[in-house]
């Protein structure tokens, strides 16, 4: 069973349809709730793929005659002929948008997950790009998804037979799709800032490996030019072991800076950091614990 934009026209008038074929003749539409009276078109936008690349899809629903069409190939075709019916529907494409958000969560701790395992991919800013992009997509659709099927829910609600109580819970589900997609941005918001400090962890790191080269071997520069002086009344300078006195005074320096700032980064890695820091932690975290599970033992 089908209609066709004449038998529409019959139903809803001229104006009315010119209006609904610029709507219709649109590849991609926001997701829209029309009341016109003599009936309602609901235009769906739901979430695909094409191209390997988020896209979106638009079903463009109609009712009229106490039924519901969908406009396909400049033809009406009868979907279903109750409410109840058509939230059926409506379900079945918000159960494919759910699939969709679900694949890009598991991207996200797939992401998540070589990050903290400290195996960074060096792609690591283009993949997560292209997430936030997309979820951030996602969340103003879902947005725009709960403002259309309200208008549907105020002019449903009035109808004898209306699914009020199911169509309450379809916009719910809506509501949590949203807040769970909000979620997966706060959590690439975290991923990005954990990464960022990672890289200017390493920056510093490499600053402060260069500080320590500057500090061991500007002494020894300056002895070598102390050395190379062309004036009388240098040390050793008459000593036929000159030479080889001031090798080992360059390599004990050396030794001594070398051996040095290990000792001390081993001082302050195991006694202040470790022993009077950590342990400390780790003995009242154990201390509650224990005190919880004598209070709650039977």
């Amino acid at each position: 069973m089908t209609l066709t934009w004449d038998d529409v026209e019959n139903v809803l008038g001229e104006d009315v349809t010119l209006t609904l074929k610029d709507d219709f003749h649109e590849d991609v539409h926001q997701t829209q709730f029309y009341d016109l009276k003599s009936g309602h078109t609901f235009i769906f936008r739901h979430l695909t793929f094409k191209d390997k690349k988020l896209a979106y899809d638009t079903d463009y629903y109609i009712h009229l005659k106490e039924r519901f069409w969908i406009y396909r190939e400049n033809r009406f075709n009868l979907v279903c002929e109750t409410e109840s019916d058509f939230l059926d529907v409506l379900y079945d494409r918000f159960e494919r948008n759910k699939e969709i958000v679900l694949i890009y969560a598991n991207e996200l701790d797939t992401l998540e997950d070589t990050l903290y395992e400290g195996k960074t991919p060096k792609t690591f800013m283009d993949n997560w790009f292209d997430l936030k992009k997309d979820i951030s997509r996602i969340d103003r659709y879902l947005n725009r998804q709960i403002f259309a099927n309200k208008d549907y829910f105020k002019h449903g609600e009035k109808k004898q037979g209306f699914p009020s109580l199911d169509f309450t819970n379809y916009i719910n589900d809506i509501q949590f799709l949203m807040s769970t997609g909000q979620g997966l941005l706060g959590r690439l918001d975290n991923a990005h800032n954990y990464y960022t400090s990672l890289k200017n962890d390493k920056l510093n790191k490499n600053i402060y490996f260069l500080t320590l080269l500057s500090g061991i071997f500007l002494p020894l520069n300056l002895i070598v030019g102390f050395f190379g002086m062309n004036t009388e009344g240098l040390i050793f300078k008459d000593n036929p072991l000159g030479t080889m006195y001031v090798l080992y005074t360059l390599g004990g320096i050396l030794l001594v800076s070398l051996l040095g700032f290990n000792l001390i980064k081993m001082i302050d890695r195991l006694l202040f950091r470790w022993w009077l820091g950590r342990s400390k932690v780790y003995n009242k975290m154990a201390s509650k614990v224990e005190d919880v599970q004598q209070k709650w033992s039977f």
